[in-house]
């Protein structure tokens, strides 16, 4: 049965991933080795989450066990073998840091691809040190973080764009300002209170580039009012990240016509 299996692979067509040639499979196999989780945009299979183990099949259940909604985001599944570990971590660590996959965090050099971030919580955006000078000291607290929300909502009430947007979505203010702070709780301190995914949350509000001008703008006059310049730096970076991540799910690029719909907010 071994035999059939690794002959059933070798069938199938390989994929390059940082110059590594992984094999699509259906179901992965209990063999050392890598595996990638990938999503096609446009046309093309991308890193969500690179893992490794000696049995690549219970690494897999491992990570779909824990992780089973950003698991299901994945339509493709890649595998090679390494029986080797020390082979198998410098494999990982050269996917990881030429694809950026937003499921990994150690070894990640960057943001991840905007259509990949639309879909999953970015994890490594949301460390805010990817890209920030060595030794900077974040400083915030639950309450610095409450006005903050506070703050930032009240302001978006009162705005003519972002104010009856809001208006239509949020039945329950006090219960919304909850959920935003716990979702800042996670990204600014590495609590785990928030586990929600904010994309699709935006899917049916219609929204258009100019509502994520807006808010990219308010937002970053309230945190600069509110916070602390490290801790409002590295929100504001998360806000626009994550506007140029909901813009590229919202109004994906006519690949077709060549050019896309609508820019991205940064």
């Amino acid at each position: 049965m071994k035999a059939d299996t690794t002959r059933a692979d070798a069938d199938r067509a390989s994929t390059d991933f940082a110059g590594y040639a992984f094999t699509s499979v259906d179901a992965a196999p209990p063999r050392p080795g890598l595996f990638i989780l990938t999503r096609a945009i446009a046309g093309r299979p991308l890193p969500l989450y690179v893992g490794e183990g000696e049995d690549i099949a219970a690494a897999l259940a491992a990570f779909r066990a824990a992780n089973p909604r950003e698991a299901g985001v994945a339509d493709g599944l890649f595998v090679l073998d390494r029986p080797m570990a020390r082979v198998r971590q410098h494999t990982l660590r050269d996917i990881v840091s030429s694809f950026d996959p937003p499921l990994n965090v150690a070894h990640r050099k960057a943001p991840a691809a905007p259509e990949l971030a639309a879909l999953v919580e970015d994890r490594g955006a949301g460390l805010g040190g990817l890209n920030e000078q060595p030794g900077t000291a974040l400083s915030v607290t639950e309450d610095d973080l409450k006005r903050l929300v506070e703050s930032f909502y009240g302001r978006a009430a009162a705005d003519p764009l972002l104010g009856p947007v809001f208006a239509r979505a949020i039945p329950d203010w006090e219960g919304h300002y909850q959920i935003v702070q716990n979702f800042w709780s996670r990204t600014l301190l590495g609590t785990a209170r928030y586990s929600g995914m904010p994309f699709a949350a935006h899917i049916p509000l219609q929204l258009k580039p100019e509502h994520f001008t807006r808010w990219v703008t308010l937002f970053g006059e309230t945190a600069v009012e509110v916070l602390e310049p490290v801790a409002a730096a590295r929100a504001i970076a998360k806000v626009e990240h994550m506007s140029t991540c909901f813009q590229a799910g919202l109004f994906p690029p006519d690949l077709g016509a060549g050019q896309a719909n609508g820019p991205h907010a940064g």
